[in-house]
């Protein structure tokens, strides 16, 4: 079971405690409990939207994202801002990719590629709610963190 509390303390923002540190095998294994922690999150959000039905549609939209934000933690968003920043304004320069990777700050490329992700975030959700097909709020978290197994 404690892969799973690795792999929900790593993907999310949830306050989990461990016995310590993970030995690097429950470290491997925790990846196998990502598709469950976007289950989690998926059937969370899922729980939310259902109790905003009947709010303005555009606050729902809105308060969906932000649970969506908080319940990971901003991690991608944040590696996002940071890939953004190293690989646009690096210019191609190594040197120059790596300082900006190291920069604690987030730059303007930073942070216009975050509102507009979180922009084009605010509109998929939109368009989910007004279509009635909230069921991708559970599955987009749960696709989402099995494509992540393919990365290892």
């Amino acid at each position: 079971m404690l892969p799973f509390w690795i792999a929900l303390q790593f993907l999310g923002s949830l306050p989990i405690r461990l016995p310590g540190m993970p030995r690097p095998e429950e470290l491997g294994r925790s990846l196998l409990f990502y598709p469950l922690v976007g289950a989690v999150f998926g059937t969370l959000l899922l729980g939310f939207n259902t109790l905003l039905s009947g709010a303005p549609l555009m606050l729902h939209a809105a308060l969906v994202l932000t649970a969506w934000v908080l319940l990971s933690g901003g991690l991608h968003l944040d590696g996002l801002a940071d890939s953004a920043d190293a690989w646009l304004g690096g210019f191609g320069d190594r040197e120059r990719t790596l300082k900006i990777m190291k920069d604690p700050r987030s730059g303007p490329i930073a942070v216009v590629t975050l509102v507009l992700v979180l922009l084009l975030k605010f509109a998929a959700i939109l368009a989910l709610i007004e279509s009635h097909a909230s069921v991708w709020l559970l599955l987009a978290p749960v696709i989402g963190r099995a494509a992540m197994l393919g990365l290892f």
